[in-house]
């Protein structure tokens, strides 16, 4: 499957849109937002593999759970808004979230390497990140020493908090 111009120019448009009211990074908030983004990203998953697409659109959750910190909002409505993408992205896929998984309820090798590299393209607003996510559940400083392992390790955490939800484990 090819990407057409047209296609690439809807995409641009609809990432333009999202951006223009919110700065930088970002973070679809309304329903609306979440359906158009369901219509209109669409990637050759045929070209690129089932896991591949899987491991961009964790990445992409990843990263715009980290936006959402930076923007002010608390840990609940991140992850909201983040989930909320995952699923439009994959449903307008037409991926199911379970084929992620092994049959231990693992996510699969492949797609955890794809997803811990694509996940360090956001390093810099996980880094931001950290230390408001630390003090809003712990009330406490981060020191630098977490911030950069916690910075380091971000791609993991995200992906065995999606395990512990598959298997059933509070998070």
């Amino acid at each position: 499957m090819e990407i057409t111009i047209r296609k690439m120019k809807k995409l641009l448009y609809l990432i333009m849109l999202l951006l223009i009211p919110t700065g930088v990074y970002a973070v679809p908030e309304k329903p609306e937002q979440f359906d158009q983004l369901e219509k209109e990203l669409s990637l050759p998953c045929l070209e690129f593999g089932e896991e591949s697409c899987t491991a961009r659109f964790i990445a992409m959750s990843a990263c715009t759970f980290v936006f959402g910190i930076n923007q002010g909002k608390p840990i609940g409505e991140s992850m909201d808004i983040a989930d909320g993408l995952f699923v439009a992205i994959m449903r307008g896929n037409k991926i199911k979230p379970i084929s992620m998984f092994n049959e231990e309820g693992d996510i699969k090798p492949e797609i955890r390497k794809e997803v811990k590299d694509r996940v360090r393209f956001c390093k810099d607003a996980t880094e931001e990140a950290i230390p408001k996510i630390v003090s809003e559940k712990t009330g406490e400083e981060a020191t630098p020493e977490f911030i950069a392992v916690a910075t380091r390790t971000y791609g993991e955490w995200w992906l065995r908090t999606l395990e512990a939800l598959r298997k059933g484990r509070k998070i």
